[in-house]
């Protein structure tokens, strides 16, 4: 499934995505692979976002940086996230976020082929800048899997209408400087960012991740217009923890519920004060 497809099937129903991440090898390959599978069929996940595992995750706090060193110490390899993806059955849409040197090894365009072929919808590198991501859109567009753009709370207005403008599958804002790990509360100034964002987005759809960790943090950033949350440490701490497959897709169904509320709230954001 196309992330299009799934955003205009939420939109109608006006609801917010519940994106779930998980790292692909975490706590090894087959446990990973059988917690994406049950995260798809659980009907509580709209995308599932797999970490393909680098040594160098500068983008990650401790908690997905201890769950790449895991993963990497029990064998994943990139080859491997590619052969896992495949045997997936999706009912929604996957899509993959790693580190630059993960696709330049693996060659860029061979990356977007393996992508497609295995039924992975989108794209998102952590660490690679806008202006130098040219060769990887192209390679994505040319094998129709979504390159999804950053944006973060200090992105200049003429900078992220440069970024969003040839946006496609969703646009990744986030929430607040630093990196990944679940947060006590949201910033206070992210409702602004959201709206601006959203602004420039040219319709594309908009998620916040980094630092949404339960339901209440789920339902504030769509209350705020954005179209999805992501939320990644929150459960790959359970992993971590040892719970259950029940136990991580109870919580996630309680994630889920706190994208049903959607709310249409004004939020002003003047761009030229931005």
């Amino acid at each position: 499934m196309r992330l299009k497809d799934k955003f205009d099937e939420l939109r109608k129903k006006d609801e917010g995505a519940l994106i779930a991440y998980i790292t692909l090898g975490d706590p090894t390959p087959e446990e990973s692979f059988a917690l994406a599978q049950s995260l798809i069929d659980s009907g509580s996940v709209d995308v599932l976002e797999l970490g393909v595992p680098f040594s160098d995750p500068i983008a990650d706090g401790p908690v997905i940086q201890a769950a790449v060193d895991r993963a990497l110490k029990s064998g994943m390899n990139t080859d491997l996230a590619f052969a896992l993806s495949g045997r997936l059955k999706k009912k929604v849409p996957v899509v993959y976020l790693t580190y630059y040197n993960i696709v330049l090894q693996h060659g860029v365009e061979q990356f977007a082929r393996d992508c497609k072929e295995a039924g992975v919808s989108g794209l998102i590198i952590a660490d690679l800048p806008f202006e130098e991501s040219g060769e990887v859109r192209n390679a994505c567009a040319a094998n129709d899997v979504d390159y999804i753009n950053i944006v973060t709370p200090n992105t200049p207005p003429d900078r992220m209408r440069m970024i969003l403008e040839g946006a496609s599958g969703f646009i990744y804002l986030v929430s607040s400087m630093g990196v990944t790990g679940a947060r006590k509360s949201l910033s206070q100034s992210l409702g602004e960012t959201v709206g601006r964002t959203v602004k420039c987005s040219n319709g594309t759809p908009v998620a916040v991740g980094f630092g949404i960790s339960g339901p209440g943090q789920v339902n504030e950033v769509i209350g705020m217009g954005a179209d999805g949350a992501i939320v990644g440490s929150a459960i790959v701490d359970m992993v971590a923890k040892g719970q259950g497959v029940d136990e991580v897709l109870a919580f996630v169904d309680t994630l889920k519920k706190g994208t049903k509320t959607k709310q249409s709230l004004t939020v002003h954001t003047p761009l030229e004060k931005a």
